[in-house]
């Protein structure tokens, strides 16, 4: 029981140092001063020109979104209407004598 009783200490321990927690001393306005800064610091960034993909403005968003939808549809329409992945199947199958008809298999020798 020795490890349950130092574990009971250490929770107390940990418990009466909280109690010892006193409230930070801030200057005052402090939280005004830190954000006027930060509201400058934002107003210089726009004056230096420093922007991201600001030019991609929803319209242009929709705009690609669109673009790609279409580009997918195309792929996807072209793809399916092509018989030869059926055929490579197919021919897989009768390799390996996996096709129903094919009874001449390695798996149907007597």
């Amino acid at each position: 029981m020795e490890p349950k009783r130092n574990i009971d200490r250490l929770v107390e321990e940990t418990l009466d140092s909280a109690s010892h927690i006193k409230p930070a001393k801030t200057p005052p306005f402090f939280k005004e001063k830190v954000l006027s800064k930060m509201t400058q610091a934002h107003i210089e960034k726009e004056e230096n020109g420093i922007r991201y993909l600001d030019w991609l403005t929803p319209g242009y968003q929709a705009a690609i979104l669109i673009a790609l939808v279409i580009i997918n549809l195309v792929a996807l329409l072209s793809n399916t209407t092509n018989d030869t992945y059926v055929e490579s199947i197919e021919d897989f199958a009768e390799v390996y004598g996996l096709s129903e008809g094919d009874t001449d298999s390695y798996w149907h020798q007597n």
